[in-house]
């Protein structure tokens, strides 16, 4: 069984191509906001929680700090993937566990996310060592 990832991301391009990119992979589902995001994790939690940072509304780092606070989703990894630094000022309940800058290459994201479960890429799964962040 795939673990399940919920892609949260307020461009529908990106939201596509990542669900496209992580579809052998993961079971993968999307929402267009952190408010649906949370809707959506609410009734069926994630694995993995894989938001941009940047969204009206609910951004990545609120989104996080409410999956954190509520029980029933405290067990979810939690993933930044965005175009813009980390703001390390936000506090420590609303930081994701790994954070991805944008543009990540997919084999990449595949090896983070699955590192991430603390598990391997499924075999005959492309792999490849992740390069420096800098």
């Amino acid at each position: 069984m795939k673990p399940h990832v919920l892609i949260v991301e307020n461009t529908r391009t990106m939201r596509e191509t990542l669900r496209l990119l992580l579809a052998d992979e993961f079971d993968c589902a999307v929402a267009a906001s952190g408010e649906s995001g949370l809707e959506q994790m609410l009734a069926r939690p994630p694995d993995v929680l894989l938001s941009d940072v940047n969204m009206d509304g609910m951004d990545g780092y609120e989104l996080c700090r409410r999956v954190r606070l509520e029980p029933r989703l405290q067990h979810i990894r939690v993933a930044f993937l965005s175009g813009y630094a980390p703001r390390l000022t936000e506090p420590p309940i609303s930081q994701p566990d790994i954070y991805l800058m944008k543009p990540v290459k997919p084999p990449e994201l595949i090896s983070q996310l699955h590192a991430l479960l603390g598990q391997s890429p499924r075999v005959g799964a492309t792999s490849v060592e992740a390069a420096p962040q800098g």
